[in-house]
């Protein structure tokens, strides 16, 4: 195509299920294969890991070392960076810079790249009775993951894929769109389509609505996703 210049990337995934769950970087890679550009990804992803673990996990240390990713993806547990901000400060900040860290270290031009997630379908149900009121609701824990995940990304001069507050949007305006698996906290398909979109926009910097690649989804939702990422 005339004009159109194609881009290569290079990903290393750094997380836990809510990357896992429908294969996401397979999905942003499809996504990324529809607009002419190429994705090459790894990952590093078993269920429910924490920053904290894989900041001390020496297989991760070393694909990190290898310096020849355009970007490290980090996510962190579901429900950690919405916890009190001291133990916040200790288990999810320390580590994150750690790890950002050792990214740049590894090589200057490599960009670390925060996944913001968002808050439980209906707020954390099991913290909000030992007492931590604002997880009670999702928009609650949402905020606070917003929070979190932008402090993270700014102390470390990093980057973010503001995947919660792109859902937030969804959720405001289509509340009919499910993001959600049945457990209230995984993302369905349609869920991991909108962050694909997402992290599309933020490693190529380019429109996602440009985007052909729709999962077997119907046009009319994954349209209106494309348009909320692009806003957002």
């Amino acid at each position: 195509m005339h004009g159109f210049s194609q881009t290569h990337k290079k990903v290393y995934f750094v997380g836990n299920s809510y990357t896992g769950t429908n294969n996401l970087p397979n999905l942003i890679k499809s996504v990324a294969q529809s607009t002419q550009n190429t994705f090459y990804f790894e990952s590093h992803t078993p269920g429910g890991s924490t920053l904290q673990q894989h900041a001390t996990n020496q297989t991760v240390l070393n694909k990190i070392n290898q310096g020849d990713w355009d970007y490290v993806v980090l996510q962190e547990q579901s429900q950690l960076p919405s916890f009190p901000i001291s133990q916040v400060q200790n288990q999810v900040f320390a580590p994150a810079a750690s790890l950002a860290l050792a990214i740049k270290n590894a090589n200057p031009c490599t960009m670390p790249l925060f996944y913001m997630t968002w808050g439980h379908k209906f707020g954390d149900q099991n913290n909000c009775n030992n007492g931590l009121t604002y997880v009670c609701t999702y928009e609650g824990m949402d905020n606070a993951l917003y929070n979190r995940y932008m402090q993270m990304a700014q102390s470390n001069q990093s980057l973010i894929s503001p995947v919660g507050k792109v859902w937030r949007e969804i959720r405001t305006q289509h509340p009919e769109l499910e993001l959600y698996t049945s457990d209230n906290s995984h993302p369905s398909l349609l869920g991991s389509l909108a962050a694909a979109y997402t992290f599309f926009a933020i490693i190529y910097q380019q429109d996602p609505t440009s985007i052909t690649y729709n999962a077997g989804l119907p046009e009319q939702q994954t349209s209106i996703l494309k348009n909320i990422v692009k806003n957002v």
